[in-house]
């Protein structure tokens, strides 16, 4: 037996003491973790549509719900590191030396090499030898390191750079010109990003969409899937995903039908471009074996992560996302570029480089969205002036332009409420069509805006951009015979049935956002009482124009209903806390009224919602259903016009 002294005794006793402390710690901080998560965490409520079958009635939303609005709040602007980079690719794809930046930071004796950075798979990158940059050159590669040492051989310089090699893919190709007839397609994508979600945090873009670039909105364009990877997937294949329909999902999904493919052998350069690795849209899954286009900007970002990492402040985006910024520049830059503007740039390079040749692009942007709510607003300005510089230079006259999202807001907090559930299943999609091809087939601009108002999905994207491929704008003249079944998707450019349901299009009851009436009495108190708040509401509108408007009076309650959301929840299917006896899910009652008003006998249309204390919230606009001709004169002000009566 081994004896210890008592100094030796007490230490060791002093140890022991301090190791069941820690324990102590430890053990103490894994009960409260657990007990959080039973009493406290939310959960997903889950909710699915049982009149699938249904004509469908758009459900109309308010941008500013009050139950969501409190999670949406301006954020500073994005600051990141005041300097010059030492080389930069020109208009013609050159690499070129800044010389005026290399003096304007002080070192002396600079020089400078690069390393072609190769994809190595779907999940890592490599770098091939340092070559000198002794003059101007042409990079053969789309990927490359920039390294420059001063004199005293200390680094003073490290960036991964892009640019897009299309020399080699011109000699690779028989790429074809662009024409009117034969369009460019450009796909720029934002994960998580609701219209709704779209019209608070990107209001510029909206706007320049809608009002330079005369796009076309679809406010009942729906998911198809729970995330990114089944709509993409049916967006790029028209077919349904984790059905018989495709491959079996064993390895890489390079058997997978793409359209980029397609576009490829019809003489298209190509392009899938996408930000945060980790998140890949694809990759997330199993990849692809082969590089599946072109160009493909997922090694770029690999490579950031492989040999910029330390420039890299991942952990503290949801900081900033609270308006709290923990280093000295933002979390969003790499040196001195925000990292959205890596992915635009090359969008940019793509675009400019193959210049009239026909182009395919999709572009995927995530770390905007993907975990939070309010960045996005951050490169607002950004997405407008990218947009601006397609217009302006005329890359659009031939071209297709689709800004869209896969789903909205993913964060439970937001989800588990009405609105952030419809939010959810109802992802942004706006279309730009050249105005010359609005022009030789006017039907196509006809039908678009009426889409707008109709139940939409991504199989219907998928089937405009076969229309695209084969250059037929005459298909969609024909209407489709409503008395047949309906196909799973429909163009764009075709008018969409108004009887169409979830089931016509293929929308899962768990993601079908449908509403239904019932028809009340026009005559009952509550009838009363809604027509007149807006009444009062329209009144209060016309205020702010002065005494030019009359003050309007109700003439006739025409129609009033109650809006079903026809969602039922299924608490079988739920995970267990606490939280949700505490905690009920009931929903505000939602009425449709249509009303007449004096003078002027304008027919308005309005959806309010009431709540527990019997107070009443106006969603979305107060619609004018009739004409009013030379009613409103007197006032220019486009949201008050149509309620005005000239006094």
């Amino acid at each position: 037996m081994k004896f210890y002294s008592r100094a030796v005794w007490t230490k060791i006793q002093v140890l022991g003491f301090r190791y069941k402390k820690v324990f102590i710690l430890f053990f103490g901080i894994y009960i409260l973790h657990w007990a959080h998560a039973i009493l406290f965490k939310e959960v997903d409520y889950i909710f699915v549509n049982e009149y699938t079958d249904k004509k469908c009635e758009i459900p109309n939303l308010d941008s500013h719900d009050k139950s969501i609005t409190s999670f949406f709040h301006r954020l500073n602007p994005v600051k990141c590191e005041q300097s010059s980079d030492f080389v930069f690719i020109d208009h013609e794809g050159i690499l070129q030396i800044n010389q005026s930046a290399i003096s304007d930071s002080g070192h002396q004796g600079v020089s400078c090499a690069y390393s072609i950075v190769k994809r190595v798979g779907d999940y890592d990158v490599q770098k091939e030898a340092e070559v000198s940059i002794e003059k101007s050159a042409y990079i053969g590669a789309d990927f490359f390191l920039v390294e420059c040492r001063n004199k005293k051989n200390e680094q003073v310089y490290k960036k991964l750079h892009h640019t897009i090699d299309y020399k080699s893919r011109l000699q690779q190709y028989k790429l074809l010109n662009e024409s009117n007839e034969h369009l460019n397609v450009y796909i720029f994508g934002i994960d998580s990003l609701s219209r709704l979600a779209a019209q608070r945090t990107i209001p510029i873009t909206l706007r320049y969409i809608e009002e330079d670039l005369r796009g076309f909105i679809m406010k009942g364009y729906t998911k198809v899937g729970v995330n990114t990877f089944p709509n993409l997937i049916s967006l790029l294949t028209g077919k349904v995903c984790y059905s018989k329909e495709l491959p079996p999902y064993v390895e890489q999904l390079d058997p997978y039908p793409f359209l980029w493919n397609n576009f490829s052998d019809s003489g298209y350069a190509t392009m899938f471009a996408e930000d945060m690795p980790e998140m890949g849209s694809f990759s997330y899954w199993k990849g692809f074996k082969e590089q599946p286009c072109m160009h493909y900007l997922r090694p770029f970002y690999l490579a950031l992560k492989k040999f910029q990492l330390p420039d890299i402040d991942w952990g503290y985006l949801g900081w900033e996302n609270i308006n709290i910024r923990l280093g000295k520049h933002s979390a969003l830059c790499i040196k001195n570029t925000p990292k959205h503007h890596f992915y635009m740039n090359y969008y940019k390079q793509f675009i400019e480089f193959y210049g009239n040749k026909r182009k395919f692009s999709l572009g995927w942007l995530n770390e905007l969205t993907h975990e939070f709510d309010n960045i996005v607003q951050l490169a607002d300005r950004d997405f407008m002036l990218f947009f601006k510089w397609m217009k302006d230079s005329g890359r659009l006259d031939n071209s297709l332009l689709i800004v869209m999202s896969d789903h909205g807001i993913m964060r439970k907090s937001i989800k588990n409420t009405l609105a952030g559930r419809t939010e959810n299943r109802m992802p942004l999609f706006a279309i730009v069509v050249p105005p010359h091809i609005t022009a030789r087939y006017p039907h196509i601009s006809r039908n678009l805006e009426t889409n707008t108002k109709r139940l939409s999905t991504v199989y219907d994207a998928h089937e405009t951009l076969v229309d695209i491929l084969r250059s037929d704008f005459l298909r969609s003249k024909t209407a489709l015979n409503e008395n047949e079944k309906l196909p799973r998707g429909i163009s764009f450019f075709r008018e969409i049935p108004e009887k169409r349901s979830c089931d016509d299009a293929a929308i899962p009851g768990d993601y079908c956002v449908c509403n239904s009436y019932d028809q009340m009495d026009a005559g009952s108190t509550v009838s009363k009482d809604v027509a007149q708040f807006l009444v009062s509401y329209i009144n209060q509108v016309l205020s702010k124009q002065g005494d030019k408007c009359a003050k309007l009076q109700i003439s006739l309650i025409k129609d009033f209903f109650l809006v079903n959301s026809n969602l039922q929840r299924r608490t079988e299917n739920e995970e267990f806390t606490f939280r949700n006896i505490f905690r009920s899910d009931t929903e505000d009652k939602k009425f449709l009224s249509v009303f007449e008003t004096v003078p002027g006998h304008a027919l308005f249309e309005a959806t309010v919602s009431t709540n527990k204390k019997g107070s009443y919230d106006v969603i979305g606009r107060v619609n004018r259903v009739n004409k009013y001709g030379n009613q409103s004169w007197c006032i220019e002000n486009k949201f008050a016009k149509p309620l005005c009566y000239c006094t």
